[in-house]
């Protein structure tokens, strides 16, 4: 396969997640289950199985291609519906099929006359049309196209051609963004609707994946990804930041963190090995994080160190109180510095301080408070300036 053949492939399958995204939200009907690449590229159904529609995904790169009467686009897709309609031949009675497709139809084709548009369509020409190609046609590529539909005339062909529909010129893969985002645009501010959107449609992908993935059929309706635009919506608000990174950085390499000012404030105050990592996921976590706020400009101006701010504040209260603490010993040996500093540390991970009300993941404020570690403007060990003097001058890479 040629790159360009497989760069059409690629997009093509890409175009079928996106507009099956776009087809379920334009869809009226919230119960109407979406399944992907099982019935069809992309098949609608009840949930009592009384109606379904079989759709064909189309996308050709140029602006237009034409749905000619010998289209391969048009005969390997009535061959796919005629093979499944031999093992149900009831599916007829309760079945729309649809072609959706970026190519034009030649005015008087098959195509034409299979339009939506219920003045122009007409089913009877369409498959006069078609069955002058199969039968007359010396097109060895589309034989075995041409054969079945010609050795099934009677009991599915011309039938199945009274319930397909033609949708030409439909959007390409940009566009269908485009439309996409256009239905979106009342579910937060104009200037988060480019990232509800990515967030959307990297959700809906991890699904189509389920879906390809499982040998049952996988649905989604309406109704779940209304659901979803709401709750990620709600995230682009005042009072609250969107967490777009939870499930990563869930094996850290700890090693690579060595003579990282934080981590080694940590091994300062003894804490165990399986400690040490949840400690570095947080850091990982809430540095990508507070980097993706900032990239998409999601932060009010300086609210970064205004929050900081509040978290070295409560802190300066605790680590008083631990020094307090400390003075009623008589002799302050590593072991009692290392128990009182292991103590401020849990309860600092136990404070719910947070950037904004409802941004309420935990990894933020204990990888904030990391950060702040790395600075040397927070610690946990009574002489961790002291004790990390050594390592004040080295250059420290951030991982």
């Amino acid at each position: 396969m040629s790159n360009h053949q497989a760069s059409e492939q690629m997009i093509g399958y890409i175009y079928q997640i996106r507009y099956a995204l776009y087809l379920l939200l334009e869809n009226d009907d919230e119960e109407s289950n979406i399944s992907i690449e099982k019935f069809d590229d992309i098949a609608f159904t009840k949930p009592d199985g009384s109606e379904n529609v079989f759709i064909q995904l189309k996308h050709h790169t140029k602006k237009y291609g034409d749905l000619t009467d010998s289209s391969t686009d048009i005969w390997r897709t009535l061959n796919v519906w005629i093979n499944e309609l031999k093992k149900d031949c009831d599916l007829l009675k309760k079945t729309k099929f649809l072609i959706i497709t970026t190519a034009k139809s030649p005015e008087n084709s098959a195509s034409f006359f299979l339009t939506t548009e219920m003045n122009l369509r007409n089913p009877e020409k369409a498959f006069t049309i078609l069955k002058s190609i199969a039968e007359k046609s010396n097109n060895k590529a589309h034989k075995s196209y041409y054969d079945n539909f010609i050795e099934n005339i009677s009991l599915i062909s011309k039938e199945l051609l009274y319930n397909v529909y033609v949708v030409d010129k439909s959007s390409n893969i940009v566009d269908t963004a485009s439309h996409i985002k256009k239905i979106l645009r009342y579910s937060c501010k104009p200037q988060y609707i480019s990232s509800v959107f990515e967030r959307l449609e990297g959700w809906w992908t991890n699904k189509a994946i389920d879906a390809l993935r499982s040998t049952k059929p996988v649905y989604v309706n309406a109704r779940q990804v209304a659901s979803y635009i709401v709750d990620i919506s709600q995230e682009y608000s005042t009072d609250n930041l969107p967490i777009d990174i939870d499930n990563l950085y869930n094996d850290v390499d700890s090693s690579s963190f060595d003579g990282q000012l934080f981590y080694e404030q940590l091994k300062l105050i003894g804490i165990n090995k399986n400690k040490l990592k949840v400690a570095l996921r947080d850091y990982q976590k809430a540095f990508r994080q507070r980097a993706n706020w900032v990239r998409n400009d999601l932060l009010y101006l300086n609210e970064l160190d205004r929050y900081e701010s509040r978290l070295i504040d409560e802190w300066e209260h605790c680590f008083a109180d631990m020094e307090d603490e400390l003075q009623d010993y008589g002799e302050l040996t590593d072991d009692i510095s290392k128990k009182h500093g292991k103590s401020l540390f849990k309860e600092i991970e136990n404070k719910d301080i947070r950037i904004r009300e409802r941004c309420s993941e935990p990894f933020i404020m204990r990888g904030s408070y990391h950060i702040l570690a790395d600075d040397l403007k927070v610690g946990w060990h009574n002489d961790f300036k002291e004790r990390l003097d050594y390592l004040i001058g080295r250059e420290v890479v951030i991982k």
